[in-house]
């Protein structure tokens, strides 16, 4: 039976938050209307027990699919394998939807034959604090085409539905074994989307620690390879972009910026290094390698302050930008 939406639940080893996920997904307003694929990433813990206690109460909404250790990306890959949603979406195994706002969302969604459809976000903090990503500028319902938002920077994982054919019928794959993935997942999809309907509703609830996940500081910098091999991957796919000559001005500006972003970083990894010396060897060879991938993504690069800096009297100031950066990070 098709469903109007697929939600891709990425679970490895999330026994001790999974109940709550799914939980809030078996709500009788619009389980008939959604597909549920809990993708177990090679689990080891009690995480296989809850999906199937969910697949048993409601088989033809909840999916468990077992596979060996991938990555999230293997997650989003073999879920738009299996989808039979018209829109596809993402939601990490430790996160939540907002039930009301959820409900509201897919009788919305019912409506739709926009490519893309954004929806609000709500962060919750180790400490209890909770604050909404901030999506500006952007009116409930309407139908934008990418011309009329080409400064709207705000699209990512967490707030993003994409229709399931766009990424599907183009075969797109995630990087696999990878950590920072998110960023190719939002590149393609921002690539395939012509119309995006905003709707200013919560709908997922995201778990942000600053600890544990591979965002936090430390686990950069033990992870810098996997963040250089996402950069230089983005880089490589918006120099294709271009000369296939498929990007229209609005979408070469929003996916330049992630990709600069995700460059940058990257960089901003490297300062955080202990050893000066490292930091400043690493940080021009990856630039080099940039360079060498697309000379055009290396040029527009040097136009913003902080890379033109680092490679200034070649690269002589890093140590001392290394030094800012850390006192940056330590008053926030």
């Amino acid at each position: 039976m098709s469903k109007i939406l697929t939600v891709s639940v990425a679970a490895y080893n999330v026994e001790k938050f999974l109940d709550q996920t799914l939980a809030s997904l078996n709500d009788a307003r619009f389980l008939n209307d959604i597909e549920v694929l809990v993708v177990d990433d090679g689990s080891t813990d009690g995480t296989a027990d809850i999906a199937l206690k969910y697949q048993a109460m409601a088989p033809e909404s909840f999916k468990y699919i077992a596979k060996e250790n991938g990555g999230h990306g293997s997650t989003i890959n073999k879920s738009l394998e299996l989808a039979n949603g018209k829109y596809f979406r993402v939601l990490d195994g430790d996160d939540w939807v907002e039930q009301n706002g959820f409900a509201e969302y897919i009788q919305r969604l019912k409506q739709s034959d926009a490519d893309m459809v954004l929806t609000q976000c709500k962060i919750i903090k180790d400490n209890g604090e909770t604050y909404n990503l901030p999506i500006r500028n952007l009116t409930d319902g309407k139908v934008y085409r990418w011309e009329e938002i080409a400064e709207f920077a705000q699209i990512g994982l967490s707030i993003m539905t994409i229709k399931t054919n766009l990424l599907r019928d183009n075969n797109i794959k995630i990087t696999e074994k990878c950590y920072y993935v998110d960023i190719e997942y939002t590149i393609w999809s921002l690539f395939y989307a012509d119309t995006v309907m905003y709707m200013g509703i919560p709908v997922y609830m995201y778990r942000k620690s600053n600890v544990s996940q591979s965002t936090s500081k430390k686990n950069m910098v033990k992870n810098i390879g996997m963040q250089e091999r996402v950069a230089c991957n983005v880089c490589r796919m918006y120099s294709a972009f271009l000369e296939e000559n498929h990007l229209c001005e609005s979408k070469d500006q929003a996916i330049y910026k992630r990709v600069a972003q995700s460059i940058g970083s990257t960089f901003r990894t490297y300062l955080l290094f202990p050893d000066k010396n490292e930091s400043a060897k690493n940080i021009k060879e990856f630039d080099n390698e940039v360079k060498k991938i697309s000379p055009g993504v290396f040029e527009k690069l040097g136009k913003e302050w902080f890379v033109k800096l680092m490679r200034w009297n070649n690269y002589m100031l890093v140590p001392m930008l290394r030094i800012i950066y850390r006192i940056y990070i330590l008053k926030h």
